[in-house]
C-alpha cells in the first residue's frame, strides 16, 4: 500500500509530474510485493546454504536450485559434486511459517534435473547478452546473489543482488535483473542503480542508525524491489524504515516495515 503526507494529492501529483494517483498505488503495491518475493527467495537460499555447510565442505558440493512449487512455498535443494544426488532439501511455507529440512541423500529427481538445466540456460543466455553491463563489488566486500523469481505465467525474472560479508551495512546498489519469456529467452535488462551504495547501520561511535536513505537518478523514479529486499535482509532489528529521494519527481519515498507501506512526501 501507499500513503501520502499532503492534501490535494491528485493536484500535487500532477504538479510533480507523477503518474495518476491510482497508477502510483498500483506501481508501489507491485514493488512491495515483488520485494517480499525476492526477500523470501534470498532468505531461503541463505538458510539452506548455512544448513548444507553444517554438513558438507564446499569441495563435496555441486550445484543448487531454488524455486516456488506453490505461491507461498519456497524450496532450495543442494546436490553433490557430480550433481547426481540431492544432499539437502529445504522448504519454507511463507503463509504457515512451516519449515521442512530433509538431509537424507537421495537421487536427483527428474524435476530437479529440469530446473538445474533451466537455471544454467537462463544464466548462460542472460550473461551472454547483458554481462558487459553488469558490475559488482570486490570479493572482499561480498559476492553477488542470484535469485530466480516467477513474475507471472509468462515472465521469469533473474535478479543479481549485491551481497556483503561486512557487518553493520546495507548494500544498496550494484543490482540488476534480466527478464525472460516463456521460451527462456532474455528479453529485457534493467540496472536499478549505477553504483554501490553502502549504507552504514552504525555510527563511527558504535551508535545505532535508525534511518538510512539514498537517492535515485531520473531513470529510476521509484523505490525498487531490490531496495526492499536488501533492507529486509541486512537491517538491524530496530530499524523500521528507509528512504529514497526521487530526483525524477522531487519527492521522498519512505518504506515502513511495520506498516508495509510506501509513504510519499512531496517537496
Amino acid at each position: 500500500m501507499i500513503a501520502l503526507t499532503s492534501c490535494g494529492a491528485k493536484r500535487d501529483f500532477a504538479k510533480h509530474n507523477l503518474p495518476p494517483l491510482e497508477k502510483v498505488y498500483a506501481i508501489n503495491d507491485s514493488i512491495i510485493n515483488e520485494g517480499w518475493q525476492l526477500y523470501y527467495s534470498e532468505r531461503a537460499n541463505w538458510i539452506a546454504t548455512d544448513l548444507v555447510f553444517e554438513r558438507y565442505d564446499m569441495a563435496q558440493l555441486g550445484s543448487s536450485v531454488s524455486w516456488q512449487p506453490k505461491n507461498n512455498l519456497w524450496r532450495v535443494v543442494f546436490f553433490d559434486k557430480g550433481n547426481e544426488n540431492c544432499v539437502l532439501d529445504y522448504q519454507f511455507d511463507v503463509a504457515s511459517k512451516e519449515t521442512v529440512i530433509l538431509d537424507s541423500v537421495r537421487p536427483i529427481s527428474a524435476e530437479e534435473v529440469a530446473l538445474l538445466n533451466r537455471k544454467n540456460k537462463l544464466l548462460e543466455e542472460g550473461i551472454k547478452q547483458y554481462g558487459d553491463q553488469m558490475s559488482f563489488a570486490t570479493q572482499s566486500y561480498g559476492n553477488p546473489n542470484i535469485d530466480i523469481v516467477r513474475i507471472n505465467d509468462t515472465l521469469t525474472r533473474v535478479y543479481f543482488l549485491q551481497g556483503t560479508v561486512l557487518p553493520n551495512v546495507i548494500p544498496f546498489g550494484n543490482d540488476c535483473s534480466i527478464d525472460y519469456n516463456e521460451s527462456q529467452k532474455p528479453i529485457a535488462f534493467r540496472k536499478y542503480h549505477q553504483s554501490l551504495i553502502s549504507c552504514p547501520t552504525q555510527s563511527e561511535k558504535g551508535e545505532a542508525v535508525t534511518m538510512t536513505w539514498h537517492s535515485h537518478l531520473k531513470d529510476n523514479p521509484f523505490i525498487t524491489p531490490t531496495d526492499i529486499c536488501n533492507f529486509l535482509l541486512y537491517r538491524p532489528k530496530d530499524m523500521d524504515s528507509f528512504c529514497v529521494f526521487s530526483t525524477a519527481y522531487n519527492c521522498m519515498y519512505t518504506y515502513s516495515l511495520s506498516l508495509n507501506q510506501i509513504i510519499i512526501e512531496l517537496r
